[in-house]
């Protein structure tokens, strides 16, 4: 978490009750990767220093939703890079703000001027 929070930027230190609940509650079938990433998804929306059940993603939330399933969290029988991750976040930022770059850049807690770095380097300026 520090790890995230430090190459995003945040002051991330804590999770609430509810987070670490469900992160406990969680079978982890991608194991730590599969954490690693959901901890950064975590970092990414948090916009306290504490990470709350809302930050994390829905599958570790035990909800459903449209968007958990566009894509598992780590590929079955593979591996799911950091850089991966974090396009993958961005993509689905972009869906749930129709594409609204300032919303997006918003909710993962980044300034637009970074997203739109970040849309550049993963080849996502159409999206």
């Amino acid at each position: 978490m520090k790890e995230f929070a430090a190459e995003n930027g945040k002051k991330v230190r804590d999770l609430t009750a509810e987070a670490m609940k469900a992160l406990l509650a969680y079978a982890w079938p991608g194991n730590v990767r599969e954490l690693r990433t959901a901890l950064e998804h975590a970092v990414v929306l948090c916009r306290g220093e504490r990470i709350s059940l809302r930050d994390l993603p829905a599958s570790v939330r035990g909800q459903s939703s449209e968007l958990a399933m566009d894509r598992p969290p780590v590929p079955p029988g593979g591996t799911l890079s950091v850089k991966e991750a974090e396009k993958d976040l961005i993509i689905r930022a972009l869906k749930e703000c129709d594409s609204n770059r300032t919303v997006a850049a918003r909710k993962l807690g980044v300034s637009r001027r970074t997203l739109h770095r970040k849309l550049r380097a993963y080849h996502l300026e159409e999206s």
